[in-house]
C-alpha cells in the first residue's frame, strides 16, 4: 500500500483556508450568484494574466467552455472541426450541437496528433482545429500546428483542461490558439467541482461569448440566442486561490514526479512518455507505455487495487475515439499500450520512499504477468 494514500486529485485541499475565507464571505453578503461579485472578475482576470490572453471568460463547465469557444467562433453548419482522436467526448459533442462534421486526427506514441496528421484532412469546409494538451503535458509541435493554421486562417482551439501550469514551447498553455478552453472539474489541478474557462484576445469575440453565455448586460452588434453558463461566484473564490499557489503545487509535484521518472526508468518493459527522466509539463502525471496491452491494463489495475491513481484508455473509454460515432481513418499507435500515474502532493522528504513503494508494485505487476 502507498505510505502516504491520497483523495483523487487532492491539490485543492493545500489551499482550503483561503477557500474558505473567500466562499464564506460571498454566503455572508449574499454573492454567490454570477453578477455584481468581484471573485469572477477577478478570477477572468488571473487566469487570462497567466495565460498572456488579454481576457477570459468564467462558465461552468469545461465542457460549457467548448461549447463557448466554438459558438464564438460561429461555427456552424455545413463546416468541419478537427479534433484529436484522444479527449473527452464532450469536444466532438460540442461541434455536432453546433451542426458541424467532426473530423478526428489520429494520435502518435505521445496521444496527440502533429501537424503532418492534422494537414490532410484540412479541407475548405475546415472551420477550426482542436488541439489537446493532455495527462499534463504540452502537446508536442504546438507552435508548428499554430503556425500553419494561422497561415491558413483556420482558427485553434487550445483544450487545456488538463495542462494547468504547462508551458507549450515558450508559451503558457492556452497561449497559442485563437482561444483556448480549461477545466476546474474536481479531477484537475485546479477544482472546484464544476467549472471551466475560455481565453482569447479579440474583443469582439469575446464580448459574444459572454453573451451567449448568459450575461444579460452585454450588447452584441444584432440579437444572438443567449444560454446561461456562467460560473457562479462561490466557484470563483474556491479556484482563486488555487490559482495563486499554481505556480507553487507545480514545482512541488515535478520532484516527486522527477524521483518517480528515476525509478521507472530503471525498469525493463517499461518506456516512458516523454522519453526522458527530466520532468514533464505539470508535475501531475507519469505516462508510460508497455510493449503490448496486456501489461498495461494489469499495472494500471494494480495500482488502482493499491491506492493509487492510474489511468488506462481502455476500450469504452469516453477519452477515446474508439467510444464516439466517429473514429480516425486509420491508427497510428495502439493506445492501450499506454497508462499514467497521478502524482500527489507529499512532503519533500517522504517522495522517495513513495517512489520507490510505487516503483516496486509495478515491478511486481511486470513479473506477474510473465
Amino acid at each position: 500500500m502507498p505510505q502516504h494514500p491520497a483523495p483523487i486529485y487532492q491539490y485543492s485541499q493545500l489551499t482550503a483556508d483561503a477557500q474558505n475565507t473567500l466562499v464564506g464571505g460571498g454566503i455572508l453578503t449574499g454573492q454567490i450568484a454570477t453578477f455584481n461579485g468581484e471573485l469572477i472578475p477577478d478570477l477572468e482576470e488571473r487566469v487570462a494574466g497567466r495565460t498572456g490572453r488579454a481576457q477570459a471568460l468564467a462558465v461552468d463547465s469545461g465542457s460549457s467552455a467548448l461549447r463557448m469557444a466554438m459558438r464564438g467562433l460561429e461555427i456552424r453548419a455545413g463546416q468541419e472541426v478537427i479534433i484529436p482522436e484522444i479527449g473527452w467526448v464532450s469536444i466532438g459533442a460540442a461541434a455536432d450541437m453546433l451542426g458541424a462534421t467532426v473530423r478526428i486526427a489520429p494520435a502518435t506514441e505521445t496521444l496527440t496528433p502533429t501537424w503532418a496528421e492534422i494537414a490532410p484532412l484540412i479541407r475548405p469546409e475546415t472551420a477550426a482545429v482542436v488541439l489537446v494538451h493532455l495527462r499534463g503535458r504540452p502537446a508536442p509541435g504546438t507552435a508548428e500546428i499554430a503556425h500553419h493554421l494561422t497561415e491558413l486562417g483556420i482558427p485553434l482551439i487550445e483544450d487545456c483542461a488538463q495542462a494547468w501550469g504547462v508551458e507549450a514551447e515558450g508559451r503558457p498553455a492556452g497561449g497559442w490558439g485563437t482561444l483556448a478552453t480549461f477545466s476546474t472539474h474536481s479531477m484537475k489541478l485546479i477544482a472546484t467541482g464544476e467549472g471551466g474557462l475560455v481565453v482569447g484576445d479579440d474583443p469582439d469575440m469575446m464580448a459574444l461569448m459572454r453573451a451567449i453565455a448568459g450575461d444579460t448586460r452585454q450588447r452584441t452588434p444584432r440579437a444572438v440566442w443567449r444560454s446561461k453558463a456562467r460560473m457562479t461566484e462561490l466557484a470563483a473564490g474556491l479556484a482563486l486561490p488555487q490559482v495563486e499557489h499554481l505556480p507553487v503545487l507545480v514545482e512541488d509535484l515535478r520532484a516527486l514526479q522527477r524521483e518517480v521518472h528515476l525509478q521507472l526508468a530503471a525498469l525493463k518493459g517499461l518506456q516512458l512518455v516523454p522519453g526522458s527522466t527530466e520532468p514533464a509539463g505539470n508535475g501531475s502525471l507519469v505516462g508510460v507505455r508497455t510493449l503490448d496491452p496486456a501489461p498495461a491494463a494489469r499495472i494500471s489495475g494494480a495500482l488502482f487495487q493499491h491506492g493509487y491513481r492510474s489511468w488506462w484508455p481502455g476500450p469504452g473509454d469516453l477519452h477515446t475515439a474508439e467510444a464516439w460515432p466517429v473514429q480516425p481513418e486509420r491508427q497510428l499507435a495502439d493506445h492501450r499500450t499506454y497508462f499514467d500515474i497521478q502524482i500527489p502532493w507529499l512532503p519533500a522528504d517522504a517522495h522517495k520512499q513513495w517512489a520507490c513503494t510505487l516503483a516496486d508494485l509495478v515491478q511486481q505487476s511486470l513479473e506477474d504477468g510473465r
